[in-house]
């Protein structure tokens, strides 16, 4: 691909950061693309203020989920409901849930650390004359590691940050100087979904899962230990870590990356139960699949739980599923032209 004919979050972000590229899904996958990432919020009008203010998502649906039996059971109780609002950026969605009469278990569970385990962070890759970083905080969210956002690498002009909304939810900004990148024609798109990042306490083991079911032997790994480290005193400045180090890999899954970061100095301890999906915070990532019996079995046969079998819901079919760390997994099939379709987007939202 031609830096002339590059956006945001594509080819701009291969000449400012450098280095391998994630691998690309087979042509013949069954996975096509995320669906969406889902959240639980507390407020859905006070959610959809901050992210269009300071990252530009908008609206396109707001739908409530009530008397769905496999909803509730991957809930865990009868009666579930929640109202949902779904918000677009070019290349990926958020589904976000505000559910009614929230578990206790819920209420009880704490906000999600850097570390995890769990979905930990949205990323949101911007142009940084967009001054999302700025926004987001002003729009009620708080920094986690140093207020003033991080160059990690003096030859790439992309500066980090780490932030909490109001509901617990961590974004992470990277802000590109595009003027520095000297690029022949600007990047058509400011706003971009970068990547959805787990924590994991094995990244060896998440990785094994993840290259079969997406049919990626070989992601793009760094900082592999013990022989390298990411981390210094700029990360720390980045996520609030004191001495954080650890190891990433990351997958393309046609419109998203999936990024698993293991941390070494900061260990992640596997959870002993589910983290309960009406609990704020990040509940669910749903693939974009063809063939949903196909699905399942490479969704088993690479080391997958199967929670539901499939049902209807948004117009499609969905089964739930948890991978090794316990992250709910959705595999849906909906028309090509559905609300929750990865194929809505033009080219990746590459245009």
């Amino acid at each position: 691909m031609k830096l002339s004919t590059v956006t945001l979050g594509a080819a701009f972000l291969l000449a400012a950061c450098g280095g391998p590229q994630t691998s690309e899904l087979p042509d013949d996958s069954v996975i096509k693309g995320v669906s969406y990432v889902g959240a639980s919020v507390s407020d859905l009008d006070k959610t959809a203020e901050l992210y269009s203010a300071s990252v530009d998502l908008a609206v396109v649906d707001d739908a409530p989920i009530r008397e769905n039996p496999l909803f509730d059971q991957v809930v865990g109780r009868d009666g579930v409901e929640a109202e949902t609002r779904m918000m677009r950026s070019v290349n990926a969605q958020v589904r976000f849930m505000s559910f009614a009469n929230q578990s206790e278990e819920a209420k009880a569970t704490p906000h999600m650390d850097v570390q995890g385990p769990g979905i930990m962070h949205v990323c949101y890759q911007v142009d940084q004359e967009t001054q999302a970083y700025d926004k987001f905080l002003a729009g009620g969210a708080q920094y986690l590691g140093d207020r003033e956002l991080q160059q990690l690498n003096p030859k790439n002009p992309v500066y980090y940050g780490y932030s909490r909304d109001f509901d617990g939810l961590i974004a992470e900004i990277e802000e590109v100087d595009i003027a520095q990148l000297d690029l022949p024609t600007p990047p058509k798109n400011k706003y971009r979904i970068r990547h959805v990042s787990l924590a994991t306490p094995d990244i060896d083991r998440l990785i094994g899962f993840y290259s079969v079911l997406l049919g990626q032997p070989e992601p793009r790994r760094f900082g592999q230990w013990p022989f390298f480290r990411m981390g210094g005193e700029k990360s720390d400045k980045v996520g609030g870590l004191d001495g954080g180090e650890g190891e990433a890999a990351w997958f393309q899954i046609r419109n998203l990356e999936l990024e698993m970061f293991e941390f070494h100095s900061h260990p992640t301890e596997d959870r002993e139960t589910p983290r309960p999906i009406d609990a704020f915070g990040y509940n669910m990532i749903v693939l974009d699949v063809s063939d949903m019996a196909a699905a399942r079995e490479l969704f088993v046969k690479a080391g997958g739980t199967v929670v539901t079998e499939p049902g209807p819901m948004d117009g499609g079919e969905i089964m739930f599923g948890r991978d090794p760390d316990g992250n709910l997994i959705g595999l849906q099939t909906a028309p090509t032209d559905a609300l929750v379709s990865s194929r809505n987007f033009k080219n990746n939202g590459i245009e």
